[in-house]
């Protein structure tokens, strides 16, 4: 840190004076940068439970929380191994990090529960998630998630582009560049905000730049007191094309 004893303590001294604004300039670029640098550190994705399971409370004890891939049977493990190569190829594959995952049994539940069974049998076994990073490109982490049914097969497919069959899909562009890109169609660096998605249309990641400054609705008829209206742009993470420019209203 800077000391300012020395720009503060006799300001009739030349050299002093001759450099004060040589250094104010170097701070007001560090900070720049520096808070620059905290809204590229950008941690985005889903991670919560799975939806599509209807379990009471009485039966969660049959909902399994695991932190290691260890804890899913082998061969279940191998049918993943398999289908994230194939999906996200081999290098890509490398790259995603298992996080957690639950696990239902449902052989248990169906001894206590017939009818809570059949409520969940065809909706997946293991609910796993996985988050990626690269921090070169201003992406702390992306989580994303996939179920499994209980051979292994897929039950959903995980939220991730065709990187196998089209590797470009994995290249990004930085969130920096991003930034900039949003800019120039109106999007202030200093009062906006970035996230980072999958685009699951067009089959690509996507940086979300929002202006944080709130927007009037397009339908006013729709509004409601309470939320905010904000103004989007979505840019695709891997050509810096802009895909759309939106608003989105958010309730608080």
């Amino acid at each position: 840190m800077y000391n300012f004893a020395r720009i503060n303590s006799n300001p009739t001294e030349p050299e002093d004076y001759a450099m004060r604004p040589l250094i104010l300039l170097s701070l007001f670029i560090g900070c720049a940068a520096a808070a620059q640098a905290q809204r590229c550190d950008v941690d985005s994705g889903f991670r919560g439970s799975n939806g599509e399971w209807s379990i009471p409370f009485k039966y969660m004890k049959f909902v399994h929380v695991f932190h290691s891939r260890d804890d899913i049977a082998a061969a279940e493990n191998s049918a993943l191994d398999e289908y994230l190569k194939r999906k996200l190829g081999e290098s890509f594959a490398k790259r995603l990090i298992f996080d957690e995952g639950e696990w239902l049994d449902l052989t248990e539940l169906r001894k206590k529960s017939a009818s809570i069974y059949k409520q969940n049998v065809n909706h997946g076994n293991y609910y796993l998630h996985f988050y990626f990073s690269d921090p070169d490109k201003g992406l702390k982490a992306y989580y994303t998630t996939m179920v499994l049914n209980e051979d292994g097969s897929v039950w959903r497919s995980i939220d991730l582009p065709d990187i196998g069959s089209n590797p470009s899909k994995g290249v990004l562009i930085s969130c920096r560049d991003a930034y900039a890109i949003a800019a120039r169609s109106g999007f202030p660096e200093n009062v906006s905000s970035a996230r980072f998605e999958y685009w699951l249309e067009g089959g690509s990641f996507v940086w979300i730049i929002t202006n944080s400054r709130p927007t009037t609705p397009d339908d006013l008829l729709a509004y409601v007191p309470g939320g905010g209206t904000y103004k989007k742009i979505a840019i695709n993470a891997n050509s810096g094309t802009v895909v759309k420019i939106y608003k989105e209203t958010i309730f608080f």
